[in-house]
């Protein structure tokens, strides 16, 4: 298999989830820090292992199973902060602070936005190496490219900022607008970020900007 996908924005991304996860306030902040520091660290080492080792596929599969950990732990960890803060502002709301309550909250959806992201291009047709070969697996989301392939290069398929575009607008429109989930668990990953991005805009955020005003 001819490894030609590109890691750099998804190394990137991970660091940003890291980051975020870190600047949240410590009173929301459930996961130990170091925590995050080794998968980070984890994934990002198998990515630069494979890079160097393109045609090992066991060098490969570390890699793939090395970023599958690191996101199902991302996504662990922003849930259980989401969690903190939703029973803080439903059962504590006295001790709310609303600058901290912020912060926490536009942490946690960037990183229910990104890592949601790392999870679409990793398992669509099979993931990144899978898609550059000759035979993909069958798709988890239907781009508008694949219908009308005379609007694309030769050849063309979905790079990681597509991924990015079905997590951003996931998290902004609460559902999917231009790729459209296939698979069953396209769609329940679907329902599960827009479920954390609700929570998140329209409880923690909305009693923040009350306690504001």
């Amino acid at each position: 298999m001819k490894r030609t996908t590109s890691r750099l924005g998804v190394a990137l991304t991970v660091l940003c989830i890291v980051a975020l996860d870190i600047l949240t306030p410590g009173r929301y902040r459930i996961t130990p820090v170091w925590l995050l520091y080794v998968a980070a660290a984890a994934s990002l080492g198998s990515m630069i292992a494979a890079r160097l080792s393109p045609h090992s596929p066991l060098l490969r599969r570390v890699e793939r199973i090395a970023m599958m950990a690191t996101i199902g732990l991302l996504l662990l960890a922003n849930s259980l902060n989401l969690l903190d803060v939703l029973d803080e502002v439903v059962f504590h709301s006295g001790n709310v602070q609303a600058m901290p309550l912020i912060y926490a909250s536009l942490a946690i959806w960037c990183c229910n936005m990104l890592a949601f992201a790392l999870l679409y291009w990793e398992i669509d047709r099979g993931g990144p190496d899978a898609r550059a070969s000759d035979s993909p697996g069958y798709p988890d989301f239907d781009f508008p490219a694949y219908s009308d392939p005379s609007k694309v290069p030769a050849g063309w398929q979905p790079g990681f900022v597509d991924y990015l575009f079905i997590g951003f607008t996931t998290t902004t429109a609460f559902g999917p607008t231009e790729a459209m989930p296939l698979t069953a668990r396209a769609k329940l990953l679907i329902m599960a970020q827009s479920i954390v991005s609700l929570i998140t805009i329209v409880v923690i955020a909305a009693r923040a900007i009350g306690i504001i005003q």
